[in-house]
């Protein structure tokens, strides 16, 4: 009996420590997002009059990386949670607990898809800085593409964790 309990433990803390590795993954995607959101607002800065309501976008962009990061530090603690709970019970209340803040990921990254329209808007009415908007547009449309299939990854890892749990 103790063998099995050894092998399940063992199992699930691969899945731990894929799932933490996948968390990870996203830290140099948000480091990119607060590297366009400051060059975003450098953009809006240069354009003056122009790059006001840009500027408010650029807010937008510097929040929504903070609010994914503050989602993916709560998991991770989580995920610390996990490894230090023995009960079988208790291991499934912290798994649904990850699940849970996993599921509002896709919440905040809508949130990037919306303010890269609002950033394409902008650039189609700005005259002289609208190429520079326009990139900041394809740049944040490009990122959270990305960060939405490494979320959908996570959600698998964690369905599976579930699953065997």
């Amino acid at each position: 009996m103790n063998a099995i309990a050894e092998i399940s433990s063992s199992s699930l803390q691969q899945q731990v420590d894929a799932l933490a590795e996948a968390m990870d993954d996203l830290n140099p995607m948000l480091k990119k997002m607060r590297l366009l959101a400051s060059n975003a607002v450098s953009a809006a800065a240069r354009a003056g009059s122009e790059g006001d309501a840009f500027r408010v976008l650029t807010q937008g962009i510097q929040e929504l990386g903070l609010e994914i990061k503050h989602e993916i530090d709560h998991c991770k603690e989580l995920l610390q949670t996990l490894a230090d709970t023995e009960s079988g019970v208790e291991k499934k209340r912290v798994l649904f607990q990850i699940k849970t803040t996993l599921e509002e990921l896709p919440a905040a990254v809508a949130k990037g898809d919306y303010l890269a329209i609002y950033c394409s808007v902008e650039a189609a009415h700005a005259e002289t800085h609208a190429t520079r908007f326009n990139s900041v547009a394809q740049m944040l449309k490009s990122l959270i593409s990305d960060l939405r299939g490494e979320i959908s990854k996570q959600k698998t890892l964690i369905d599976n964790m579930l699953e065997q749990a």
